[in-house]
C-alpha cells in the first residue's frame, strides 16, 4: 500500500471553515472511521526541483532527495541542487489502490464532507463546451496498438502557488502508480496551455524512432544539444531509460504535439521542456494516454475534480477527442447508474436498515440515491474507479454506517480447520530433503518463456518443447517481461538460485516442494495446480548416481518400495535438456511417467554461467502419493 502525505491544514480548511465539525484531535479517529489507516501525524520538508519545478516531499527521516523522479535531474551535480521550500504538517496514510480519488487533500475533503454530513450525495462540476479539439492517429487508435486511448481536459484561471504545484505534481504521480500501474496502463501530462498554438487541432500521432527531436522535461530548451530524438530519450535520459521497457518492441513511438508541431510529450516516457508548468502558468492543458477509454477517463476524472475542490475559482473546459471511426467529449462527469435490493443490502451488512436509511447512507458517501420501494437507484460519481458492481455500493453503505455499530453474531454453521493432506505430505517431504543435506529454497511461481523453454533447449520446433507449450497458462496483464507465464517445471527456478551462488563453496545441493501450473479443459477455472518436488546438487563430481540415491532415500521417507509403489526406468525418448544415456523417467505404481532424473546437458548448464556439473530430479509429488 502507498503512504501518502496529506497536508492536515489544507484538509481541515477543505472540510469545513468551521473547525467544530472537524479538528485535527479528532481527525485520526475520524479517517479510522472512514476506512483509512493513519501511520502519524508528522512534519515534512518539500524541495523543488530546479530543472521541472517538480516538487518533493520528504520527512526527516527519508532526508534530502537525491534526484528528481519526474525529470531525472541529479541533485548531486553542480547548480542543480534542490530547493528546500519549507515544512507542512502531514498525516501519513495508508491508502488502498482502490480509491485513487482520495489520494488528494482535494477528494479526502470531499470525501470527509459527504461522511459527515457536511455535504452529501452527487457532487456535480460544471464543464465547459469544448474549444480545442485532439486528434487521434489511425496507427495510434486500433485496439492492437500500443496506447489507443486518450482523454483530454483544459484548466483554466489557474493560480499556482507552491503547495498548488506540489497538490499537482503529486497527484500525477499517485495516479501514475494506483490507476496507471507505474504509467503501464495509463499516464498523465500537464502543460502550459499558453506555450501551445491552438489555431488548429492538437495531434497524438506515432513518430518513427528519429523522426523528429525535442528537448525532453528538465534539459535547457534554448541548449540545442539537449534536443533529443525519441530513440536517444529512451537510451540516455534517465527517465526515458527507467521506463523504456514500456515502448519495447514498437517501431514508432507515441507522441503528443500541438497544431504547429511542437512537441508536448512522448507518453508515458516525459513531457518537454518547452511546455512545462511554472508559478506563472495560468492555464493548462492535461491530457491522459493508455491502453482503455475507462481508464483514462477515469484517470482524468480524479485529476480535474480533486483540483477543482482544491481550488474552486478554476474553470474546467472539455476538450473534443477525434478517432478515426469516432468522436468524444473529455472529461465527462456524467454519473454510473446502478440498482441496489434495499432488502438484500441490509441482509448483507448485518443491520437493520431500512431503503430510506440506506439512502442516506449511500448519499454520505458521494452517491446520488432515488427510492423506489425496495430498489434504490444510485449514480456513482465518474471519479469513483472502484464501484463496478452492486456489492461495492453495498460496502459503501456499511462504512458509513461503522462497522463498530454492527453486533457480534456467531456464525450458523461451525466447521473444523484441518490441513490438506498435500500440505501434510509436502511438510513430510520438506523434513525428507533437509534430513538428506539439502537446502529449501523458494521460488517464483512466475516465469516467462525464455526462461522456461530457450535457456532449457525447448524452443520452437522441439517436440517435448511444442508439447509443454500446449499446456502453458499465460498471464493476459503480466508486471514485467519476466513474469509473462506460470511455472511448469521447478528446476528453472532451482538453477536461477545455483546461478546466484554460484560464488559459494561447492557442493551445493538445494530443493523445493512447490505448485506448477497447465491448462486443464477439465476443471472449472481451466487451469490447475499440482504440487511437485525438485532437487538439484552441482559439484565437482556429481552425477546421476547421486540423484538416483537421493530420490530412492527419499521414497523411503514415505515407505514407497521400487518396483511396488514406484520404478525408475530408461525413457522411451530423447530428452534435450539431459545427456543422452544419463537420465530416467520415474514412474509411479500404474507405471504413468511422473517426473524425470539425471545430468543436465552441458549448454544448459553454461546458459546459467555454472561451470561444475548439476544433477537434478523432479516429481509430481501429488500423483507419487495419490491414493
Amino acid at each position: 500500500m502507498p503512504v501518502i502525505n496529506m497536508p492536515v491544514d489544507l484538509l481541515l480548511r477543505l472540510v469545513s471553515a468551521d473547525r467544530s465539525v472537524m479538528d485535527e484531535a479528532r481527525l485520526p479517529q475520524t479517517l479510522h472511521d472512514m476506512g483509512i489507516e493513519v501511520d502519524e501525524l508528522t512534519r515534512t520538508k518539500a524541495y523543488g526541483c530546479p530543472a521541472c519545478e517538480n516538487v518533493i516531499e520528504r520527512t526527516e527521516a527519508q532526508g534530502a532527495p537525491a534526484a528528481c523522479g519526474r525529470c531525472g535531474a541529479d541533485f548531486r551535480e553542480a547548480g542543480r541542487a534542490a530547493r528546500e521550500l519549507g515544512e507542512r504538517h502531514v498525516a501519513r496514510l495508508d491508502m488502498l489502490a482502490v480509491r485513487p480519488d482520495i489520494f488528494d487533500a482535494g477528494g479526502m475533503a470531499r470525501y470527509m464532507r459527504g461522511f459527515l454530513g457536511v455535504q452529501t450525495g452527487l457532487i456535480r462540476y460544471p464543464v465547459e463546451p469544448a474549444q480545442l479539439t485532439a486528434r487521434v492517429d489511425p496507427r495510434l487508435s486500433r485496439d492492437d496498438s500500443y496506447r489507443p486511448c486518450i482523454a483530454c481536459g483544459v484548466i483554466r484561471d489557474l493560480s499556482l502557488s507552491d503547495e498548488t504545484i506540489r497538490l499537482l505534481m503529486n497527484m500525477q504521480e499517485d495516479l501514475h502508480w494506483a490507476l496507471g500501474r507505474d504509467r503501464k496502463l495509463a499516464s498523465i501530462g500537464v502543460y502550459d496551455l499558453d506555450t501551445l498554438r491552438t489555431d488548429g487541432p492538437l495531434h497524438y500521432r506515432a513518430v518513427a524512432p528519429d523522426e523528429l527531436t525535442f528537448a525532453p522535461l528538465g534539459s535547457r530548451a534554448a541548449d540545442p544539444a539537449s534536443a533529443l530524438t525519441p530513440r536517444d530519450i529512451l537510451l540516455q535520459h534517465r527517465t526515458g531509460r527507467e521506463y523504456a521497457h514500456l515502448l519495447s518492441g514498437f517501431a514508432a513511438y507515441p507522441l503528443l504535439t500541438d497544431s504547429a508541431g511542437t512537441v508536448l510529450s512522448m507518453p508515458p516516457i516525459i513531457n518537454s521542456e518547452s511546455t512545462r508548468v511554472t508559478a506563472a502558468t495560468r492555464n493548462c492543458f492535461v491530457d491522459v494516454t493508455g491502453l482503455a477509454q475507462r481508464t483514462v477517463d477515469r484517470a482524468l476524472n480524479i485529476l480535474l475534480s480533486g483540483l477543482r475542490e482544491v481550488c474552486p475559482t478554476v474553470r474546467l473546459e472539455a476538450v473534443k477527442v477525434e478517432y478515426p471511426d469516432r468522436t468524444i467529449t473529455t472529461p465527462d462527469f456524467s454519473a454510473a447508474r446502478m440498482s441496489l435490493s434495499a432488502r438484500d443490502a441490509a441482509a448483507t451488512i448485518g443491520a437493520s436498515l431500512d431503503a430510506a436509511a440506506l439512502a442516506v447512507l449511500l448519499e454520505r458517501m458521494g452517491h446520488g440515491v432515488q427510492a423506489e420501494g425496495d430498489t434504490l437507484h444510485v449514480s456513482v460519481p465518474a471519479w469513483r474507479n472502484d464501484v463496478m458492481h452492486p456489492i461495492d455500493l453495498v460496502e459503501d453503505a456499511a462504512v458509513a454506517f461503522g462497522y463498530d455499530r454492527l453486533s457480534a453474531a456467531l456464525v450458523p454453521t461451525f466447521t473444523v480447520g484441518g490441513p490438506r493432506r498435500i500440505e501434510e505430505q509436502s511438510a513430510i517431504a520438506r523434513r525428507a530433503l533437509a534430513g538428506l543435506g539439502y537446502h529449501q529454497v523458494m521460488t517464483l511461481v512466475l516465469t516467462s518463456e525464455p526462461a522456461a523453454f530457450e535457456r532449457w533447449r525447448l524452443g520452437p520446433g522441439a517436440a517435448l518443447g511444442d508439447a509443454l507449450r500446449s499446456r502453458l497458462v499465460r498471464i493476459e496483464n503480466p508486471i514485467s517481461s519476466e513474469q509473462t507465464v506460470a511455472r511448469l517445471s521447478l528446476l528453472p527456478g532451482l538453477l536461477e538460485t545455483l546461478a546466484l551462488n554460484r560464488q559459494h563453496d561447492l557442493p551445493q545441493q538445494i530443493f523445493e516442494v512447490g505448485d506448477v501450473c497447465y491448462l486443464d479443459p477439465a476443471v472449472e477455472t481451466g487451469a490447475r495446480e499440482e504440487r511437485c518436488t525438485a532437487a538439484a546438487l552441482i559439484g565437482t563430481h556429481v552425477g546421476y548416481a547421486d540423484a538416483r540415491a537421493a530420490c530412492d532415500a527419499f521414497m523411503r521417507e514415505f515407505d514407497l518400495a521400487p518396483e511396488r509403489d514406484y520404478r525408475i526406468a530408461p525413457p522411451t525418448d530423447d530428452d534435450p535438456r539431459f545427456l543422452p544415456g544419463r537420465f530416467a523417467r520415474i514412474l509411479d505404481r500404474r507405471g504413468q511417467c511422473i517426473g524425470m532424473l539425471g545430468e543436465l546437458h552441458p549448454e544448459i548448464i553454461e546458459g546459467y554461467g555454472l561451470s561444475h556439473a548439476v544433477a537434478v530430479m523432479e516429481w509430481s509429488l501429488a500423483q507419487l502419493l495419490a491414493d
